[in-house]
């Protein structure tokens, strides 16, 4: 454990206190700070190396030893954070719990000792954090590449203040790498070239669009590049911008030695040694191919990203509601109709929210943004549209949903009509499935009523929920002109018995 200053005790001003953890794939990073005027003064540090990415194996399974150090940490830190507010502290976990197939065995360990949620986020979301990171305490107009290599995955993002132009997550990491071509520790030109070539194929595929976009500076954040930048500039009174000419000698010097064991380079921390040269090979590979001359070092990262966001300033500007408009423009959505879906679902959420105990803000965020984008796969084909949505949804880079928050949006979108297919209990960590079932219960009804795309100023309905009960009241005469509507709310009744509901209709 790494630690910036004491610990001590917050006290009765806990309110002044935000937090933020970033669980790694090779590291573990937790960030105190204090909220003064809506400015963050970091506190406090600690730093774990977990190197949870080796314990991946071939078919993404994450071993006992490797789930048992991170919950270790997770113990350790539940007395240094006993004293946070919950809704001060947000945990996220990257690369290797993405991965990992068995995720949910971490995090139900994790919850028996650690107080707080650990969301999983995206790779592209963790690239926008990594940028917001960096943007908020190094502010500039140059448009700049900000370049992260984790312990599993590798951030490429361009953008200008606080703007992002373009960017991407590459399944390619210290730690993975290290496992993949450095097993033994054996070093050699072998292995390096190896490395080189495979980070290489893997930054091709965003080479063309990067360099399209362009950028006039680079920065690199994190462990890794942090390390490279230390071991380069060890002698240097000022330090300066690391060049791939500079890399290339360093990597030149550790082939004089034979093992990871032996490496001796002044700067290098006895921790980053069985990684450096994976490392290494990944900068190499990330500078060639883009044709990055010198390279820059920012010690913030995702962790402050994560701290920002979290101030009040931030908070009103909601990111996931900015990402929900962007799909409704960039998809031809029919607002008037969405609006119209939006606002029944609206109404009826304030009817059954404390009935179906749906307090937890989310939910009326998950539901209203399903309602805004339910037709969104319509501009693909009007046939089958909500299957389209349901893809859109789950393959599209939602910036501010976490993953789990992101697989129930789309999931909600792609079972607003017809065939329901459940919810696993594997998709709900977080989040309620009976909650999320009762979202998709009146999402379905919002839409069925609203098919026609009627304003009409005579309609009257009310709904009630009473346990797994739910009561729809309609005006007969409304539903009288309306045969296919009334025809379809009885296939509906037999439809959401699958979410474990009992529908009737009173008229």
């Amino acid at each position: 454990m790494q630690t910036n200053t004491t610990n001590s005790a917050l006290g009765n001003d806990t309110c002044e206190y935000l937090a933020a953890l970033d669980i790694g794939s090779n590291s573990f990073h937790f960030v105190l700070a204090r909220n003064v005027e809506q400015h963050l003064q970091i506190v406090h540090s600690e730093k774990y190396r977990v190197q949870l990415a080796q314990g991946l194996d071939s078919k993404n399974k994450l071993d006992q030893v490797a789930i048992d150090r991170g919950i270790a940490v997770l113990a350790n830190l539940a007395a240094t954070t006993k004293e946070l507010a919950p809704q001060n502290f947000r945990a996220v976990a990257t690369y290797t719990l993405r991965q990992a197939k068995n995720a949910e065995d971490f995090l139900h360990a994790a919850k028996r000792v650690f107080p707080f949620d650990i969301e999983i986020i995206s790779g592209h979301e963790e690239a926008r954090l990594i940028y917001q990171g960096v943007a908020f305490n190094q502010n500039s107009n140059e448009q700049r590449l900000i370049i992260d290599i984790g312990g599993g995955s590798t951030e490429c993002i361009i953008g200008i203040n606080h703007k992002i132009k373009t960017l991407d997550s590459l399944n390619m990491g210290c730690v993975s790498y290290q496992k993949q071509f450095f097993p033994n520790g054996t070093i050699n030109p072998k292995a390096f070239d190896k490395a080189i070539k495979s980070a290489t194929h893997q930054v091709k595929s965003i080479a063309k669009r990067f360099k399209k976009t362009s950028w006039e500076s680079t920065i690199g954040t994190s462990g890794t590049i942090k390390s490279i930048y230390s071991v380069i500039n060890f002698n240097e009174p000022i330090p300066q911008r690391v060049s791939l000419e500079k890399i290339l000698l360093l990597k030149k010097k550790l082939l004089n030695f034979q093992h990871i064991d032996d490496i001796t380079i002044e700067g290098l921390k006895d921790s980053r040694r069985s990684v450096f040269c994976a490392g290494i090979s990944i900068l190499i590979a990330v500078m060639d191919t883009l044709n990055i001359s010198e390279i820059d070092f920012c010690q913030y990262s995702l962790r402050e990203g994560v701290l920002f966001e979290q101030l009040n300033d931030f908070k009103t500007v909601n990111v996931r509601q900015r990402t929900v408009n962007s799909l409704i423009e960039r998809f031809n959505v029919d607002t008037s109709q969405a609006l119209q879906v939006m606002q029944l679902c609206q109404n009826w959420f304030e009817q059954v929210k404390h009935s179906w105990q749906l307090e937890q803000p989310i939910y009326f965020e998950l539901l209203m943004a399903a309602a805004k984008l339910h037709e969104v796969g319509f501009d693909i084909n009007s046939s089958g549209y909500h299957k389209h949505g349901h893809y859109i949804l789950s393959q599209a880079d939602l910036a501010g949903f976490n993953q789990e928050q992101q697989t129930a949006l789309a999931w909600l979108v792609g079972n607003q009509r017809k065939k329901i297919t459940p919810l696993t209990t594997q998709q709900c960590y977080l989040l309620n499935r009976k909650q999320l079932n009762q979202l998709c219960a009146l999402l379905r009804l919002a839409i069925l009523l609203c098919q026609q795309r009627q304003n009409d100023s005579n309609f009257s309905e009310t709904i009630t929920v009473k346990d797994n009960m739910l009561t729809l009241s309609l005006d007969p005469n409304w539903l009288l002109d309306r045969p296919i509507v009334d025809s379809e709310l009885s296939y509906e009744q037999h439809y959401l018995q699958t979410l474990g509901l009992t529908l009737s209709i009173q008229n």
